[in-house]
């Protein structure tokens, strides 16, 4: 009887393993391949499983030893699967809290209805146990699923939340196993049929506080994804504007370039008249690389960068700036918004700058590099004295404050919401400034 109890046991800790690395597994998704058992999830499962094993025979019920199953959640999610370190924590917390609530929960109710104390129902190998064992495991299982479920339905991202947000689901997460843990302490030193009560009433309180807590994620997130619906709706009111001004600048370049190749005709019927066949030659690649000089065209996997950076260093060199790019042919990880803000603030704020210049040579350069998850963004314009000399904290020098002005808080938050950072440097009489985003963290 004994060994048929221990094989019981493996096998629900065995079962109980693969639940809590499912939930973070399907919530992140997995690095090597989009099956469980490639990410390595299997044996994560077995090694949740041996510290249940292990626990059990240092104590009852795991309490607080319970973030050690968080730690080994979370070094699944670090090895093995995508996302930002506090989403894994998220992941690596959640399900835990579920396990826990759940089993404390069952648990207090078995004791309550059969008049038995917690640690009867925890430690005697009887039917009471054997049914408090098969339904908490069954409602684990779930309520995981069902998590997932609507999360998935209401197509949940990562990033639809803030560090901030994060926080404080986290936070609210890890004091529930604190919580829950303090009651069930306190019903295993209870014997009182009142206090086992009080301590069940208590414990369905913290489910239910988990319940709104989730509701609170799912609800924020529809929120915030109205906020990105309604700022893109203004970014792309923007650039429609912008692009109307480009439109007007290059048809301007287009009757300009018209005037230049009537005079071009000229000169080589000219040449030809006088059978003068080497000159009419020279002059003719002389106007083609005059021309390639006045056009911009780069071409990668993202439409949003090529309409943002042809128009910008087309509307460059309508000032007689020199532009220079150099570009990756794609940005794997960048919201498509945050992507157009970025490049956007930091180009407009290099051509207004640099276009204000008297003097005759002007350089604008972008470089666009990626190395393992890590863009660095550097923008680099002429200037003709020190600007962080005469203004260090870079503030607005437009007359219209509250409309200008936030190019550079928007470039930090950019650079902040990817966990990477933002710099303003001079060299070489060059205003540069370099943003490192961080897409694998």
């Amino acid at each position: 009887m004994k060994f048929l109890w221990d094989l019981f046991e493996i096998s629900v800790n065995c079962f109980q393993g693969f639940v809590m690395m499912y939930f973070p597994f399907k919530f992140l998704g997995g690095k090597f391949s989009d099956k469980f058992t490639k990410n390595h999830g299997a044996l994560f499962a077995v090694l949740y499983a041996v510290l249940i094993s292990v626990l059990n025979l240092i104590s009852v019920f795991e309490h607080f030893l319970a973030i050690l199953y968080v730690l080994l959640i979370f070094l699944f999610c670090i090895t093995c699967l995508h996302g930002k370190a506090i989403h894994k924590l998220f992941a690596s917390v959640f399900p835990v809290v579920i396990a826990l609530t759940v089993t404390a929960l069952v648990a207090s109710g078995t004791a309550v209805f059969f008049k038995k104390t917690l640690n009867e129902v925890f430690v005697s190998d009887d039917i009471h146990r054997f049914i408090s064992i098969v339904t908490a495991q069954l409602l684990i299982l779930y309520l995981i699923m069902l998590s997932l479920k609507i999360l998935q339905k209401n197509n949940y991202s990562s990033r639809q939340l803030s560090h901030n947000e994060w926080a404080l689901i986290i936070v609210t997460l890890l004091l529930s196993i604190v919580i829950g843990a303090l009651l069930v302490l306190i019903s295993f030193d209870s014997h009182s049929p009142r206090g086992m009560t009080y301590s069940l009433i208590g414990i369905v309180a913290l489910i239910v506080i988990n319940i709104v807590t989730f509701y609170f994620i799912i609800d924020l997130s529809k929120k915030n994804i109205a906020v990105i619906e309604n700022e893109k709706l203004k970014i792309q009111a923007t650039y429609n504007e912008q692009y109307i001004e480009n439109a007007n600048t290059e048809y301007n370049l287009i009757r300009k370039l018209r005037h230049d190749n009537k005079a071009i005709y000229q000169v080589l019927d000219d040449f030809l008249l006088k059978g003068e066949i080497e000159k009419a030659r020279e002059h003719l690649k002389k106007m083609a690389n005059i021309a390639n000089e006045r056009l911009i065209f780069i071409k990668t996997d993202n439409d949003f960068a090529n309409s943002i950076i042809n128009a910008k260093l087309t509307m460059a060199k309508s000032f007689g700036i020199q532009a220079v790019c150099m570009i990756v042919n794609n940005f794997t990880g960048i919201d498509d918004i945050d992507l157009c803000r970025l490049l956007s603030n930091m180009l407009d704020n290099a051509i207004t700058a640099t276009s204000a210049l008297n003097k005759s040579e002007k350089k604008l350069s972008v470089n666009i590099s990626e190395d393992v998850g890590t863009y660095t963004f550097l923008v680099c314009n002429s200037i003709e004295k020190s600007v962080l000399k005469d203004n260090p904290k870079l503030l607005s020098t437009k007359k219209n404050k509250d409309s200008s002005g936030l190019g550079t808080k928007i470039i930090r938050d950019i650079a902040d919401k990817y966990n990477g950072k933002c710099d303003f440097y001079e060299k070489d009489n060059l205003f540069c400034c370099s943003v490192i985003i961080n897409t694998d963290i």
